[in-house]
């Protein structure tokens, strides 16, 4: 399956956008000399069984890209899928990535795999919402590792395995949801109950059977105009 890319490279009077159609359509909001706002929605029937997803991101120095996804992701009933992403974030460079629900029917056996590479003085802030099972089903299969690392090396690993069929204590328990706001390459303004890394970011998460029950919101927000403001200043 083709891949996915996008990618955004400061320019004058507008950035340089390049976008590359694969198993997501991206498409252009709005961009100035060192922004772009990107829109990602499926751009057929994703995930299917057997469906290898690939998406590339690539932001140069400087550069903000916004990604906003736009109708979430259902990984169907089939053989293993994979969902693989991998980003570059050059020097000063900020990715925002909102994610919407991604959703593992009945069935369905996922790979969702993420890797972030951080320049200097870049950053990034992710919203993610895994889901087993639509409303009145247990969920498939999910594996789901997210790697995030700069020139000194990790800065977060990360790898859940969880099985709506066979949920586990001290994994999910009775949970379908799981959302979560990442931070990485500096520090958020956190709360008391989130984690913040050893090394510059930190994780907000919420565990619940639904989706409308997180609290998660304000801590994007809150944490996107920490980002955003931080890129506003020269490295």
């Amino acid at each position: 399956m083709t891949s996915t890319r996008i990618a955004v490279t400061a320019g004058d009077p507008r950035a340089h956008v390049e976008l590359a159609v694969g198993a997501l359509a991206p498409r252009l909001i709005s961009r100035d000399a060192v922004r772009a706002h990107i829109a990602v929605a499926a751009a057929g029937m994703v995930l299917l069984g057997g469906d290898d997803v690939q998406i590339e991101i690539d932001v140069g120095p400087g550069c903000t890209l916004e990604i906003e996804d736009v109708g979430g992701t259902v990984a169907y009933p089939g053989a293993r899928s994979s969902w693989l992403l991998g980003a570059r974030i050059g020097a000063g460079g900020t990715l925002l990535w909102h994610g919407l629900p991604f959703v593992v029917t009945d069935g369905a056996d996922v790979v969702r795999r993420g890797s972030l590479t951080l320049e200097s003085g870049a950053g990034a802030v992710i919203r993610e919402t895994l889901v087993l099972g639509r409303h009145g089903e247990r969920g498939g299969r999910l594996v789901s590792a997210l790697t995030v690392v700069d020139a000194g090396g990790p800065i977060l690993v990360e790898r859940l395995e969880a099985d709506g069929t066979e949920p586990e204590p001290g994994v999910l328990g009775s949970n379908r949801v799981v959302d979560a706001v990442i931070a990485v390459g500096f520090r958020p303004p956190a709360r008391p109950m989130d984690l913040e890394f050893d090394r510059p970011g930190a994780m907000a998460r919420h565990l619940s059977d639904h989706t409308h029950s997180s609290p998660l919101d304000p801590v994007w927000d809150a944490w996107v105009a920490h980002a955003k403001g931080r890129a506003d200043v020269p490295v």
